[in-house]
């Protein structure tokens, strides 16, 4: 050890803050589910708060009601232009068979 702040980092594993990405924080949350929390947890040197923080932030991020409901509108609004559109191919599709008819008693 070259001085004593480098002692008491090494002693303390007081090294530089890591930084994870959101697919680390998700893969080590899921890793979690599998292996356990506490096996996780001593394999990435972090600890009990920082875990229950990034499942919080988890949660946080998934859909909420909010986006529900928008996404609920948004389903709506797509079967009625569906619904208005099996009206238009079904009105085409009609008069093509007027229009066979037609040619039919023309023909004869």
């Amino acid at each position: 050890m070259d001085t004593i702040v480098d002692g008491i980092n090494y002693m303390f594993n007081m090294t530089s803050r890591r930084r994870f990405t959101e697919d680390q924080k998700i893969a080590i949350l899921n890793q979690a589910t599998k292996m356990g929390i506490t096996a996780v947890l001593r394999e990435h040197n972090l600890s009990y708060s920082v875990f229950a923080r990034w499942k919080q932030q988890l949660i946080k991020n998934e859909p909420s009601n909010q986006s529900y409901t928008k996404t609920r509108s948004e389903l709506k609004h797509l079967y009625e232009e569906n619904m208005r559109l099996k009206q238009i191919i079904a009105d085409m599709a009609l008069e093509l068979n007027k229009k066979e008819d037609e040619l039919k008693k023309v023909k004869r």
